[in-house]
């Protein structure tokens, strides 16, 4: 397998995802056929340790291939043409979607699709579509761009695990707990499920966030981790956004039977692992990218737009104001912000957003 081409990338340990570190190479020669695109803006949240976390369970590593030992970070985020020799691209297209912690990308070859191109490198053969596919947007302001970068692919979860949970009858459940409630999946989660109105949603998150979490408005009820023996012992489901088996193990123990269904979706809390068995269900890995897929044959592709695009501009004005979006500049500072949040220094309600010149 070959490298992918950058000029300069964080690197991240293989194995040890809190360790990185940094290289730079020539700007590559672009091919006939082929388009260098600039990052431009992308956004850091906890969701990203999760990609470094799962990067070798769930492929993560594969799509931007490094060095022996060591992983690129996917982000998302908006980038640029700055030199094409494909047909359709000119230099200042912008796109939306899945890059490197990069300065630079170069794609070879892109193929055409509808409202963009696919990256159909065959080190990407086999990997979910929706993180090969990248979307071509018009020129925004920069607020809006960052709104995009830090939520539509955490709101999508959100709206995800919310669509399957009803397609599911909630597993019977009268209350959807979440863990990380504060973090930016859990947000948009809370907020498609407290719109249907049939299911009670709890939030558990730290003390500090607490406050934050409950100015939301998603919440029916927001409790502390440390009051987790107070989970009303009712037909429940659980989504845990963390992976921090002690939470899980604690609201297993709690509800026992009344737990219906078990689900992982993050792994904020990557180091924390532990073999004790769990009473009720066995908690199974959430995969956003497998029920979108099978949703979007359902609803095919108009009404898939359709119904998610509706969902967003909902979600958008619920959210704009409860954040402060704080914008780094370069991969310096990107590096420190990606070793902050996978050290638990930065909070789910934090917003980093970083710019590249």
């Amino acid at each position: 397998m070959t490298e992918t081409v950058f000029r300069k990338r964080m690197l991240i340990t293989r194995g040890a995802i809190a360790v990185t570190s940094r290289d730079s190479k020539p700007m590559p020669e672009v091919a006939d056929g082929d388009v260098l695109f600039a990052i431009r803006r992308i956004a850091l949240t906890a969701n990203n340790v999760t990609y470094a976390a799962a990067g070798e369970m769930l492929g993560y590593w594969r799509f931007f291939p490094g060095p022996e030992g060591k992983g690129i970070l996917p982000v998302w985020g908006f980038g640029e043409v700055v030199e094409s020799r494909a047909p359709g691209f000119a230099v200042g297209d912008r796109f939306y979607g899945y890059w490197p912690l990069a300065t630079h990308l170069l794609v070879r070859e892109p193929v055409s699709a509808p409202g963009g191109f696919m990256d159909a490198a065959p080190h990407r053969q086999g990997l979910a579509d929706i993180y090969n596919r990248y979307s071509r947007v018009e020129p925004r302001l920069a607020s809006e761009e960052a709104l995009d970068a830090l939520f539509r692919p955490l709101f999508m979860t959100g709206w995800l695990i919310d669509s399957f949970l009803e397609g599911a009858d909630d597993f019977g459940a009268e209350q959807v707990i979440l863990s990380s409630a504060s973090s930016k999946t859990a947000m948009a989660a809370a907020f498609n499920l407290s719109r249907r109105g049939d299911v009670q949603v709890i939030g558990l998150t730290s003390a500090a966030n607490r406050a934050f979490t409950e100015d939301l408005g998603s919440y029916t009820q927001v409790l502390t981790y440390d009051e987790v023996g107070t989970l009303e012992e009712r037909p429940s489901v659980f989504v845990d956004f963390a992976g921090d088996r002690a939470l899980t193990q604690a609201v297993h123990a709690r509800l026992g039977d009344a737990l219906k269904h078990s689900a992982i979706v993050g792994m904020t809390h990557w180091s924390q692992g532990g073999d004790t068995p769990l009473p009720g269900p066995t908690p199974t890995l959430f995969f956003a990218p497998a029920v979108a897929e099978t949703t979007l044959a359902k609803l095919g592709p108009a009404g898939f737009a359709d119904v998610t695009g509706r969902a967003w501009a909902k979600f958008v004005p619920a959210v704009r104001e409860k954040l402060a979006i704080e914008t780094l500049h370069g991969l310096d500072a990107a590096e420190g912000a990606y070793r902050d949040l996978a050290a638990g220094r930065i909070g789910g309600a934090s917003a980093i957003v970083v710019e590249f010149d």
